[in-house]
């Protein structure tokens, strides 16, 4: 009586049609979650989202090492610094005359005030209370050029680029925030956020000094 509820045996082509099957839909999962926001492999694999080299101010650069900001174990960007030469320590990179960029590309959509308060703030919690009056001009400057581009978006690329004796340039997708900020001091002071002797994350800074994971 219990012949009716037995399992049903299946031929073996439609066995192996039905494992093909499950094969490729895993496969296109895993295509899927990897192409997500927030689960890239740029920080691994710095090709995918970094170039070899670039050209600021007429001269080549290479990048020196890159890696993942985190707020609350949140993915917000992906970042890289970039160097005439390579550097394994904060005071070279700090003694380097330059040009340098910066490099974010967008893991998470964030408001535009809110990545301009947490800009702002970070570059407060780097810098000492006298380079807050020194850089006044240039933070409100800043801080009116992030209003002005809007939220941002996954994939959106910020640079920061500053040349010695001629100021540091803020550029969204390519375009101008703002303008060009004519002293050394502030990037500097960016710089310190994820480089200086207070980090929040001492694994990025690492990995921002050439250290692989």
């Amino acid at each position: 009586m219990f012949e009716y509820w037995k399992k049903p045996q299946l031929h073996e082509t439609t066995m192996k049609t039905i494992q093909q099957l499950r094969r490729a839909i895993f496969a296109t999962c895993v295509c899927f979650f990897l192409s997500l926001p927030g689960l890239s492999l740029a920080a691994k694999d710095s090709n995918l989202i970094f170039d070899e080299a670039i050209q600021v101010d007429g001269k080549t650069l290479v990048p020196n090492g890159n890696g993942i900001h985190l707020i609350r174990r949140v993915k917000i960007f992906a970042i890289a610094v970039y160097l005439p030469k390579a550097v394994s320590t904060q005071q070279e990179l700090f003694a380097s005359t330059g040009p340098v960029r910066l490099k974010l590309v967008m893991l998470k959509e964030v408001e535009s005030e809110l990545m301009s308060r947490r800009f702002l703030a970070d570059i407060r919690t780097s810098t000492s209370k006298e380079e807050r009056n020194q850089l006044l001009t240039q933070l409100l400057a800043l801080g009116e050029g992030f209003a002005a581009i809007g939220d941002w978006k996954v994939g959106d690329v910020m640079t920061i680029d500053w040349s010695r004796n001629k100021g540091t340039v803020f550029r969204s997708n390519g375009k101008q925030i703002g303008e060009t900020l004519k002293d050394d001091l502030t990037m500097h002071a960016i710089l310190r956020i994820w480089l200086g002797d207070n980090v929040v994350d001492p694994k990025l800074k690492r990995l921002l000094l050439g250290e692989k994971e």
